[in-house]
């Protein structure tokens, strides 16, 4: 029987299957389909919010600093490496802490540590050690959680507004600012989260940690590159605002929205880019010897890490990398936010029901703004006059699963945007009728001559805190632990009339605290 020679047109005909690739290949299928929802879930939010927008550009530009230092890169290639399947490990972990929490910030952190799991496992340590600036770079296309967002929103709304007015002033224009509002007598300007700046922040910061990375210079020049791009942000937003409110003295509202929308865009973001590179260009004009601005910034070469041999074969790296991924697609089933408990509960209707008919009692539509963004499961929001004629405002609202980038919406956010100043925020401690702890915020708010106190807290599983941050570390826990999300976020507010001390009016809202809690079990469960 004849057969085929070496070198023949038979053998030429067939091509050689690499170990190495083919393993490589199913890695990258099977975690591809374990984090799919999780990619699902990241493009979603780039095209959401405008502020994440520029996150399509993250992965080309990754991609791009691989491919101009390809030569490189291949050099690098050594033998395949167990520490890539710990660190896939850790991937699927994130992963399924993620799905168990309903925090996508965890499946999206665990999608870049797969990647360099990825790298690690079938190109060695020293390829993930010579791209480990684009692997990294990845990390700015995952999107904070939507509380984060909120948070840095209301602060950057806050300072944008101060700094804004003081260069409406320094334009010698009349202008009070009232919380987020801008009062200029005849016209009124609201500072939204819109108008907060982070839509330029987050590109901006990323263009600014590549500009240090390509920057040629000391390290404080690099990470003084980076830090600058938070000042920059602000002041470019406050001016964009103080032109808005100039326009709008001068011509009224209608050619001051158009210039608002002109300036919100690639105008603001240009002088960003200019100031930007005037600190750069001080940077190496006082470099000794002096250079050039342009050749400061050098092409971002990646460093060769020559690769060290290994008896790692491809074999073992595979079946750990490609168990990984069984395992994770079995605990991933267990883990989903379906499989979380839902405790029975009473409807917020039923609260009306608690106070009897000496009570005046008037329920209130909920801001559509803010249940869209919250998108609560119940919610109420009442207010009340108590035999005595005293006035309280309650609001409440609960989610049987903080899931879906659902959470509470802070008053620290909201009052500001209302016109209302946060003149005092507290956090006071106290202890249930049970005797467990028990903290809440107190806040002052002030408009012009009304003066309001607000309690709020977050009713957990049993918890009453204050901070969001403890809040969502208690989340995280009792996810894992105990399978539940649920909670609720209360607000008790009380108008400070005349002749009403503040020392009064915490006794009243202290009464009140005390009296919703003999109740607010049935509504909110331990």
């Amino acid at each position: 029987m004849a057969t085929a020679e070496p070198g023949s047109v038979a053998d030429r005909g067939r091509l050689p299957v690499n170990p190495r690739l083919a393993a490589l290949g199913v890695a990258i299928l099977g975690l591809a389909v374990l984090f799919w929802e999780a990619a699902g879930n990241l493009w979603f939010r780039w095209g959401q919010q405008q502020e994440l927008s520029h996150s399509y550009f993250i992965p080309l530009i990754s991609a791009y600093l691989v491919w101009l230092n390809r030569e490189t890169v291949k050099k690098s290639i050594g033998d395949p490496s167990l520490a890539g399947v710990i660190i896939i490990g850790a991937a699927v972990a994130l992963l399924l802490l993620g799905q168990l929490t309903s925090i996508f910030l965890f499946q999206h952190l665990g999608m870049v540590v797969a990647i360099a799991g990825l790298v690690a496992s079938f190109g060695g340590l020293s390829l993930l050690r010579t791209v480990a600036a684009p692997v990294a770079f990845l990390f700015f296309a995952v999107p904070p959680p939507y509380w984060v967002i909120t948070v840095l929103s209301f602060n950057f709304q806050q300072i944008s507004s101060i700094l804004g007015v003081f260069m409406v002033e320094l334009m010698g224009i009349p202008v009070h600012l009232s919380g987020n509002i801008i009062d200029l007598g005849d016209y009124k300007l609201q500072v939204a989260e819109a108008c907060s700046g982070l839509r330029y922040l987050f590109p901006f910061l990323s263009l600014g940690v590549m500009a240090a990375y390509m920057y040629r210079g000391p390290l404080w020049q690099r990470l003084t590159i980076i830090a600058a791009t938070i000042p920059i942000t602000i002041v470019m937003n406050s001016f964009r605002i103080a032109v808005t409110a100039a326009l709008v003295q001068a011509y009224g509202t209608e050619h001051a929205e158009g210039a608002l929308h002109f300036f919100e865009g690639w105008v603001v973001f240009l002088f960003c880019l200019a100031a930007l590179f005037g600190l750069i260009a001080v940077f190496a004009r006082t470099a000794k010897p002096r250079v050039n601005p342009l050749d400061a910034l050098t092409t971002p070469d990646l460093p060769l890490t020559a690769p060290r041999a290994t008896k790692t074969g491809v074999i073992p790296v595979a079946a750990g990398a490609l168990a990984l991924v069984a395992a994770g697609f079995g605990l991933s089933h267990a883990a989903t936010v379906d499989s979380l408990i839902i405790p029975e509960r009473q409807d917020f209707d039923g609260v009306l029901a608690e106070f009897d008919d000496s009570w005046s009692k008037e329920v209130r539509p909920i801001d559509p703004t803010v249940a869209e963004v919250l998108g609560a499961d119940d919610s109420i929001v009442v207010n009340l006059k108590s035999p005595d004629g005293v006035f309280y405002n309650l609001y409440m609202a609960y989610l049987d699963a903080q899931r879906d980038g659902r959470s509470w919406h802070s008053p620290r956010q909201c009052i500001p945007g209302g016109g209302w100043k946060i003149t005092r925020h507290t956090i006071e401690k106290t202890t249930t009728a049970a005797g467990k702890p028990f903290t809440y915020n107190r806040m002052i708010i002030e408009n012009r001559d009304n003066r309001q106190l607000v309690y709020y807290w977050y009713d957990q599983r049993g918890r009453k805190v204050a901070n969001e941050f403890v809040m969502k570390f208690w989340l995280i826990l009792d996810a894992v632990t105990r399978k539940r999300s649920d909670g609720a976020m209360v607000r008790l507010i009380l108008p400070i009339t005349d002749g009403m001390t503040l020392a009064e009016g915490d006794a009243k809202l202290q009464e009140m605290q005390r009296r919703l809690q003999t109740f607010l079990p049935a509504y909110v469960p331990d």
